[in-house]
């Protein structure tokens, strides 16, 4: 192992001072990429997976040789701010927004290149690249995820499509690993992606699996073995740093609807059979209805000013998946907008599997309001069950 080693925000700062000459190995420009909802799962993850295997390749003693990877945050710049909880954990960590790459930076990176440059992208936290980036994204060439495995790109390298509560146990364990638990690494990466999976896994409270428990062991060991270091951040006591990030996330006073939809949003295309596509948002959201009306000039104007975002995003159909606990007791809500005929069609088929009671809205105006009593089903669940239901619909 080669004695350079740069912290993450070190690494951030040299991938910013570089021309694209530099940045690019030959004719490829390698990138790492999460998924469009951006949340601190997959911004941790794409910086972490990026930093290090810049580490991993000093072994190469040429970067011309081995490259860069640049870590990509799949929202525009002006986003980066409805994300509380993640702009917390970055000042934490002394990671300054401007050093950050976001779509506009993956932009001028791809005009910049010379002509005939290929893009290489790890994914993380996702197994196919997302919707907006396929026309920049020639080919994937690694994935370290947790979702349902899409079964593309099999000859990734690495390709590890595992249940995990959050991608960021994977990410950290497979580098762990690689690197021989390097101690100078594990400490500059262990608070970035612990306070990934405290959040993902409600501080190892919910959708635990062993991939998780291993992480953050490894992490905790590194941050008491170097308490000195990390004193001032406050990270050995994990609950008080969830309970900040998770404060921080539940804040969105002051937001927009529209603010609040885009805040953890993720669209998809789905196929059925010999019909057209169905484009298709879903916003996480962490109030409950009620909350929302109260907050946006109730329910009708809500309503409007959603379906004003469906009709700015080319939606068929827009679902709301909100989630809250109360008294130690997990809620959830679906709330589903579009075609009324679609939108009936749709809710037949999920309305047993998510344990579907109406409360509001009217199918004949193409709005139905859910309490949804399973509430172990996340979006990861909800989105192939409703894409199973698309293909089924005559």
């Amino acid at each position: 192992m080669s004695p350079l080693k740069k912290t993450i925000p070190e690494f951030l700062t040299y991938l910013k001072s570089l021309p694209i000459s530099k940045t690019a190995s030959g004719d490829i420009l390698t990138i790492c990429v999460g998924n469009e909802s951006a949340d601190l799962d997959s911004i941790a993850s794409a910086i972490t997976y990026s930093y290090c295997q810049y580490i991993y390749n000093q072994s190469c003693n040429s970067e011309e040789k081995c490259g860069l990877t640049i870590p990509i945050i799949d929202i525009p710049r002006e986003d980066l701010s409805l994300r509380r909880d993640v702009m917390y954990v970055l000042e934490k960590l002394s990671i300054k927004e401007e050093e950050l790459f976001f779509i506009e930076d993956l932009v001028s990176l791809k005009k910049q290149a010379p002509n005939g440059t290929k893009l290489n992208s790890y994914l993380v936290d996702n197994n196919d690249a997302p919707k907006n980036l396929k026309n920049y994204i020639d080919n994937v060439v690694g994935i370290i995820d947790h979702h349902f495995d899409l079964q593309k790109h099999l000859d990734a390298e690495p390709r590890v499509v595992n249940v995990s509560g959050s991608c960021s146990s994977l990410v950290f364990n497979y580098w762990y690993e690689k690197l021989q638990g390097d101690h100078e690494v594990v400490m500059n990466i262990a608070p970035f992606l612990m306070g990934a999976i405290l959040i993902d896994t409600s501080n190892m409270q919910r959708k635990v699996e062993p991939s998780d428990k291993l992480a953050v062991k490894r992490c905790q060991e590194a941050i008491n073995r170097a308490a000195d270091e990390v004193s001032a951040q406050g990270l050995q006591d994990t609950s008080v740093f969830y309970k900040e990030m998770k404060s921080r996330k539940n804040d969105i006073r002051g937001f927009s609807v529209s603010d609040i939809l885009k805040k953890d949003y993720k669209q998809f295309n789905f196929q059925g059979k010999g019909r057209e596509g169905l484009e298709i948002g879903l916003s996480s959201i962490v109030k409950r209805m009620s909350w929302l009306f109260g907050e946006h000039d109730g329910e009708t104007e809500f309503v409007k000013q959603c379906k004003r975002f469906q009709n700015e995003r080319g939606l068929d159909v827009l679902v709301l998946l909100t989630s809250w606990r109360k008294a130690g007791v997990s809620h959830r809500e679906l709330v589903i907008m579009g075609d009324p005929k679609m939108v009936r069609a749709l809710v037949e088929k999920v309305s047993d599997k998510l344990a579907l009671q109406q409360f509001g809205g009217d199918f004949d105006q193409g709005v139905a309001m859910f309490r949804q009593l399973n509430v172990e089903a996340t979006r990861k669940q909800v989105v192939p069950y409703l894409e199973e239901a698309y293909s089924e619909v005559n």
